[in-house]
């Protein structure tokens, strides 16, 4: 079991119950309203509740978890993630409901906190000691794409989404790329460097999906499709990606 404690499996299964109902309600929307986003967007408010209800379990979660983990300061950085995390879902989901005239917004705000979870990622990831405190080399290259980013919105050649979204690319690259390369270095335990590889590749892939939900074109076209399709399967990685990094920072009982 992935979770031992009766309080922390009780708010396992909570997410899960969360997640079949927000699948559930879903297809039943994509079965009712087709690839037509605008139908889609109406019908799907109640997602909205769950998908941040089951953000904010897992966010617990995590506090919960790392109780025990292996490594105290360890499980600080994760906790600082998971806060970032729970922001930007914030932003994404209760945010779009009160303040629905700000789409773009909300979503904008939705990445910076992913980019500001990526980074804290990085640095707990990189480290080879628990006294490591180096700069992270991947950290230059965001910088450089970031300022990149920052030039083409402030020269008007994409739009402020656009530059966001390029540079959100770069970090949850890099951050996939430290996840599964630095934690095999000896810090963490086999089990657990396992985990958060996986953990970061099944992230990087709930990454992709968001990126073709965020595809749009006519109602019923082959693109409308792909997105609502996608935007469907986003949370059955999502989910699992987020419960396999909480586990990474556990404390083996064998």
């Amino acid at each position: 079991m992935l979770f031992r404690p009766i309080a922390q499996r009780i708010f396992f299964f909570l997410i899960v119950a969360l997640l079949l109902v927000t699948t559930g309600k879903d297809w039943f929307d994509f079965y009712s309203c087709g690839a037509v986003g605008q139908c889609l967007s109406d019908a799907g408010v109640l997602q909205l509740y769950t998908k941040f209800a089951m953000s904010f379990l897992l966010t617990v979660l995590a506090f919960m978890a790392t109780s025990r983990a292996f490594s105290p300061r360890d499980a600080k950085f994760l906790r600082i993630a998971f806060v970032f995390s729970l922001l930007a879902d914030f932003c994404f989901s209760k945010l779009k409901i009160l303040v629905p005239d700000a789409a773009s917004l909300s979503t904008v705000l939705g990445i910076v906190f992913f980019m500001a979870f990526q980074t804290v990622l990085i640095y707990r990831h990189s480290r080879v000691s628990e006294t490591d405190s180096k700069f992270p080399k991947a950290y230059w290259l965001l910088v450089v794409v970031t300022l990149v980013a920052v030039i083409l919105f402030a020269t008007g050649v994409v739009c402020l989404t656009v530059a966001t979204v390029l540079a959100y690319a770069a970090f949850v690259i890099s951050s996939t790329v430290v996840g599964i390369l630095a934690p095999g270095k000896g810090y963490y335990p086999a089990p657990n460097a396992s985990l958060i590889r996986w953990g970061m590749v099944a992230f990087f892939f709930g990454d992709v999906l968001v990126g073709l939900a965020m595809l749009s074109g006519e109602d019923h076209s082959t693109v409308q499709t792909l997105a609502e399709i996608a935007n469907n399967f986003i949370w059955w990685v999502y989910v699992p990606a987020q419960l396999m990094l909480i586990r990474g920072a556990i404390k083996s009982e064998k």
